[in-house]
């Protein structure tokens, strides 16, 4: 299952990390297929609500832009991407507003031992410029093909690398089952179940369509065949669309629930404050606005004819420590500008030096609700097995004054925790002193920094700023690169611990800090090939206790996600994961 990250406002939002990322132009043959420019759609939409009812098409008010619509690829494992192609690429299982996972593209799904079996069901069909296709297992074969390529430039494979993809046997064109790899195994392609199952093939991609495209270079522009035609096995088709600017959705009829809305404009808005006014004049019907817009928001909570639908998401607010190029892949630089961070006692100093709870009360103020500081890296504060492990270093600038003390020269620091403080820690020969990252442009991510900033300069830590541009964030010289000490963004996941194993296990693809601890490797693998439940649990469960006593990621919270939306527009409902609030697009439609 991958992970998406959230960066930076009109760049990117990620499903891997926070910042921005140009997107990977071209495909195999001499023209790139594109989409229809959205100005030809947008000049028809009707102005007012009203209208738009009427027409039987909503505006969706779009936060971040995006940078290809292949969003496996590590160009774009963007989040907006996501959310668009959601609507018109789905696959065997969906995930509801409550986290569970549903089937959607097969009538049945099993996994045992041996390997993964699915019954397509007999009316899902593909939409190619205006044909109809029957989804076969030649497409969940090519999905898998092209995911465990190592020659694609995957944001993750967890899950799909368990699978032999030469592998496997069919019974019709609507059955197809997948064998589990028992050789050639390695930590980047292990053997065994994979627990998470019912994540794999989310989304699936049409084998007819794409023949003779690279898969590394595809739907840049589009979501379509190689001929240019859209292509969607999902509620919607992708009809227009222009960076910067928007998209427009409209409906398929060969899915097999017939979506009750004839299109949906999305209008890309990246301003914060025009998002709200937008919203409250009628110019956009629904919005998921990104926590940027922080106290903005609060105009659209008693808004009359507005709801305002707010649930704990499975978003991982974060703070991620660069431990250097000791530990990391051969891929990255020379990792962070100071091997202090190398040490776990410095890490625990820091995450002690902070105060999370201030944080979160500055940030997100009356959207806070119940919020608290996050206490876990592998489990949400809302699911079963969650422990706050990582409560031991919750701030408390007596206990890191006595730890640098322990490790640090005599006298270089302060006495006691001081806000007019001067004094650096010298440690080793060297200044704890760190480069701080974020996006700029963030208001959320600033305010955290500059209480992180006062809070570390009064136990004698020094914070170089370093806000990058939403493009460079997550570019090749930003965070992937290992280029930072310490950098804040989100993360988005499905809700399931064994989403975090390519983050935290030695050299995994989304392993931006460098961190490697076999014994935590060892007890993630373990856990997503355990198809025992409780035993799964408890294996996650001791790998976040080993996490959090090194303290290689600072959790900070639980983000809320928020839906608004018109009160008469039915049938929206936010989803905690990946899908947000376009897990069931189909259902949308306004009041009579």
């Amino acid at each position: 299952m991958r992970a998406v990250f959230v960066c930076g406002l009109g760049a990117l939002v990620l499903l891997v990390g926070a910042g921005g990322a140009e997107a990977r132009g071209g495909e195999s043959s001499a023209a790139t297929p594109a989409a229809a420019p959205f100005a030809e759609a947008w000049a028809s939409v009707p102005a007012s609500p009203a209208a738009r009812k009427a027409r039987n098409s909503v505006v969706f008010g779009a936060t971040g832009s995006i940078s290809g619509f292949n969003t496996v690829l590590t160009c774009c494992n963007l989040l907006w991407g996501a959310y668009i192609e959601e609507q018109v690429l789905r696959g065997a299982f969906n995930q509801n507003a409550r986290g569970a996972w549903f089937e959607d593209l097969v009538s049945a799904a099993s996994a045992d031992k041996a390997g993964l079996s699915y019954t397509i069901r007999p009316d899902a069909f593909w939409y190619w410029g205006g044909k109809k296709i029957p989804v076969t297992y030649r497409d969940f074969v090519y999905t898998l093909q092209q995911i465990d390529d190592p020659a694609n430039d995957l944001a993750g494979r967890a899950g799909y690398s368990n699978l032999d993809p030469t592998h496997f046997t069919h019974t019709g064109d609507r059955h197809v089952r997948f064998f589990w790899k028992t050789t050639s195994c390695s930590t980047d392609f292990p053997c065994g179940p994979y627990a998470n199952w019912q994540s794999l093939f989310e989304q699936l991609y049409p084998s007819f369509a794409l023949a003779g495209m690279d898969f590394n270079k595809i739907w840049t522009t589009c979501i379509c065949g190689n001929d240019g035609r859209p292509v969607s096995d999902g509620p919607f088709y992708l009809s227009n669309y222009t960076p910067g600017q928007g998209a427009t959705l409209k409906a398929n009829a060969y899915y097999h629930v017939k979506p009750k809305l004839a299109e949906i404009d999305f209008k890309v808005v990246p301003d914060p404050t025009e998002q709200v006014q937008a919203t409250l004049g009628g110019q956009v019907d629904a919005l998921a606005p990104s926590f940027a817009v922080g106290q903005g928001l609060l105009p659209l909570m008693s808004a009359p004819g507005i709801a305002f639908d707010e649930v704990p998401g499975y978003v991982f607010e974060h703070l991620e420590l660069r431990e250097g190029s000791q530990k990391a892949a051969p891929s990255v630089n020379s990792g962070s500008s100071n091997k202090l961070l190398l040490a776990p006692w410095m890490r625990q100093a820091i995450m002690l030096g902070l105060d999370r709870k201030r944080i979160i009360d500055a940030v997100l103020g009356r959207l806070a609700g119940n919020v608290r500081p996050l206490d876990s890296g592998v489990f949400y504060s809302t699911e079963k097995g969650y422990r706050p492990d990582f409560r031991r270093w919750n701030y408390d600038p007596a206990k890191a004054l006595a730890i640098l003390k322990a490790h640090c020269a005599a006298g270089s620091g302060p006495a006691a925790s001081n806000p007019t403080n001067t004094k650096i820690w010298q440690c080793a020969g060297l200044p704890a002193t760190f480069n701080w990252t974020w996006t700029a442009g963030r208001d959320d991510w600033t305010t955290s920094e500059q209480i992180a900033n006062g809070e570390l300069r009064s136990i004698g830590i020094k914070i170089n700023e370093r806000p990058l541009p939403p493009g460079v964030t997550f570019g090749p010289t930003g965070v992937p690169s290992g280029n930072f000490d310490i950098v804040q963004f989100r993360q988005f996941t499905s809700g399931d611990p064994g989403d975090w194993y390519d983050l935290y296990r030695c050299q995994g693809d989304s392993n931006f800090t460098g961190y490697c601890s076999h014994t935590v490797d060892a007890l993630l693998k373990a856990g997503n090939g355990e198809l025992d439940p409780a035993r799964r649990l408890r294996l996650f469960q001791q790998a976040d206790a080993v996490i959090a006593a090194e303290v290689p990621v600072i959790p900070l919270y639980q983000l809320p996600l928020v839906l608004v939306h018109r009160t008469d527009l039915l049938g929206m409902r936010m989803n905690p994961g990946l899908g947000g609030p376009f897990w069931n697009v189909e259902d949308w439609h306004w009041k009579p």
